[in-house]
């Protein structure tokens, strides 16, 4: 599990981070693949860098009981499998 995560937590940050910038300072020209000034300032990729590293530590930090947390993660999950992908699906082929 620890060489999983160490390999894994860095891409999925990558890709999070990208998206958060994207969505937060520049919106959909950025989206449409003119996000070469998003990324370009330094400042903004640490400072949000860090504040998601500190969005995945806390919990880490003062969790203890690991159930709460899967159990959280399932529920939002299957919420989202059984009332919104069905909704999404149709708008989307329709």
């Amino acid at each position: 599990l620890l060489t999983c995560m160490f390999f894994v937590y860095p891409m999925d940050a990558f890709v999070l981070r990208h998206v958060s910038m994207v969505l937060l300072f520049k919106g959909r020209a950025a989206h449409d693949g003119i996000d070469h000034l998003v990324l370009a300032r330094r400042d903004r990729r640490i400072l949000l860098t860090f504040a998601l590293y500190l969005l995945t530590l806390l919990p880490a930090l003062f969790l203890t009981n690991l159930g709460t947390v899967l159990s959280v993660t399932g529920s939002v999950a299957a919420s989202s499998l059984c009332y919104i992908c069905p909704g999404a699906s149709y708008l989307a082929v329709h």
